[in-house]
């Protein structure tokens, strides 16, 4: 079977890209804010602080050591531009692709750029806390907050890729694009954050799913896949988020 060409699928991405101003929004008032103060800031100030939020290194004032956290965000946001510009690249649709699968591959793509852009917003709201905490108040930083963004960066993958699949499934009916037999089973074996779902597997890791890149995928229909996502989670957005609100409270 060919793929179906004449499906008309909207490239027109631009609401998903716009989540990626944000992280200028953000970025370029904390640049403004250092130059505003940077004559006032003393002529040692600290480039590191521990997990206590008390700082143990220090250097001499200058551009680099003032505004490093901030670049740091801007490169990181350009990076995530530019990977997410490469996604359409990465994932082509196949040969023999058919209609339903076109609008999935659009709901993907659609749902890794607006990750991306999460990710970038995320990433620049934690340089610019660290930095303008870091210049008002060098001998404290709120950590906090600091614990609570990063348990968010996770919450924004699953919201970006559920709601971008469930508009490639919603637009893919509206326009008359109806799953086969085949693909209703298929779906149901899979999570709208790209988790396999098949009990009858005993793999606990396996492919990810054609048309949504190479590398590996956790299965959640077996137990020990279950036990390895609720571990992650518990890792790296629980205790990130039990600390971070202690701290604040």
């Amino acid at each position: 079977m060919e793929a179906e060409t004449d499906v008309k699928i909207p490239r027109n991405r631009a609401g998903v890209w716009l989540i990626h101003a944000a992280a200028a929004l953000i970025l370029i008032p904390c640049f403004a804010y250092g130059a505003m103060i940077y004559e006032s800031l003393p002529e040692t100030i600290p480039t590191h602080w521990g997990a206590g939020g008390t700082p143990d290194a220090w250097a001499d004032k200058s551009f680099g050591s003032v505004f490093a956290p901030l670049l740091i965000g801007a490169g990181t946001s350009v990076f995530l531009v530019l990977i997410a510009a490469a996604v359409p690249l990465m994932v082509p649709p196949s040969q023999d692709a058919t209609a339903w699968e076109l609008w999935r591959r659009e709901g993907m793509i659609r749902g890794t750029v607006a990750t991306m852009g999460g990710v970038s917003a995320l990433t620049a709201a934690l340089v610019g806390l660290l930095s303008v905490a870091g210049w008002r108040n060098p001998d404290a930083l709120p950590m906090g907050p600091v614990l609570i963004l990063l348990a968010l960066i996770l919450a924004v993958v699953f919201v970006a890729y559920t709601l971008s699949s469930r508009w490639a499934r919603r637009s893919a009916l509206k326009s008359g694009v109806m799953p086969t037999a085949q693909e209703q089973e298929e779906d149901k074996q899979w999570t709208v954050g790209g988790l396999y779902n098949n009990p009858d597997d005993p793999h606990i890791l396996v492919p990810k799913r054609s048309g949504s890149g190479t590398g590996m995928t956790v299965n959640v229909g077996n137990a020990k896949g279950r036990a390895a996502v609720v571990v992650f989670l518990g890792l790296f957005v629980g205790v990130p988020l039990v600390f971070g609100v202690f701290a604040v409270v």
